[in-house]
């Protein structure tokens, strides 16, 4: 790990939920099998608490994080612990100045009362913090959840056989050949632009064996970005191949992995081809 660049001002802004869903993804990443990370990540999110506790958040900032960290009861009852353990232990600071001497009895039951405390508050921090990640992790996977049937939609109508009869404009064609099959030429690459609202892949089917029709899915490398479309449908003008239809917005930045399999009539997979393709920005 880098220690430089896991500065504390990034660590709040993670607490916060102020920066973007990579670099959310690479600190929670370091949380998680970095030790020395996760470390550095608890003390900021004790150094926050105390902040707030201590009334020392700007009005935005403090909005934020009870937004995350002071929603659900669990989260509440351990803000109004950790309130009181600040209040008192400010109160014994104050009744230790004004008055020096102290019972024997006293300091030993203020001394285990520290002690408890440096072994509790760490645990604490150290769930609050793994509910929170969980809570972000769990919302993110919902909601892709709910676009999937949205996009599966979006796909189907786009490579209908009279969607792909027609040739947009604002359409950019990429010529893909299998992985198996390609040599030493560059990996194609596809330039988004404003301008370009469709992709359309052309995929050529090498194998010997034809099939009434085949399943498409195409897979950012690393990331979490999978499009199905099925039943796609292969044309021979010349050159047995099959076409489908992307929409340039939903491509990132990154290299994309396309399978392509054919369907048996009885509906079970039958062989597949593998093809690659790169997206710029």
């Amino acid at each position: 790990m880098k220690e430089e660049l896991l500065t504390d001002a990034l660590l709040r802004e993670f607490l916060l939920g102020k920066v973007d869903e990579e670099e959310r993804e690479r600190i929670e990443g370091l949380f998680l099998t970095d030790s020395q990370a996760r470390e550095r990540i608890l003390a900021a999110e004790q150094d926050l608490i105390e902040d707030y506790l201590e009334v020392g958040l700007t009005a935005a900032d403090k909005e934020l994080f009870l937004a995350r960290y002071g929603q659900t009861p669990a989260q509440q009852r351990q803000l109004r612990i950790n309130k009181s353990i600040k209040d008192w232990a400010l109160r014994e600071s104050a009744l230790t100045h004004a008055v020096p001497a102290k019972t024997l009895a006293l300091n030993q039951l203020r001394e285990r009362f520290r002690l408890k405390a440096v072994l509790v508050i760490p645990i604490v921090v150290t769930a609050m913090i793994v509910i929170a990640i969980a809570a972000v992790w769990l919302s993110s996977r919902r909601n892709q959840q709910e676009r999937y049937p949205a996009i599966e939609q979006e796909l189907a109508q786009l490579n209908t056989p009279a969607s792909l009869s027609e040739i947009p404009p604002s359409m950019s064609s990429l010529e893909l050949s299998p992985v198996a099959v390609r040599s030493a030429e560059r990996e194609t690459e596809f330039r988004k632009t404003a301008e370009t609202q469709l992709v359309e892949l052309r995929l050529p089917w090498v194998q010997k064996e034809r099939y009434s029709s085949y399943r498409a899915e195409v897979s950012r490398v690393g990331g979490d970005e999978l499009f199905t479309i099925t039943s796609a449908q292969a044309e021979n003008d010349g050159r047995y191949r099959i076409r489908m239809r992307l929409p340039a917005y939903r491509l990132h930045h990154g290299h994309y992995r396309v399978r392509l399999t054919g369907i048996t009539p009885d509906g079970s997979a039958g062989l597949t081809e593998d093809y690659t393709f790169a997206v710029s920005e």
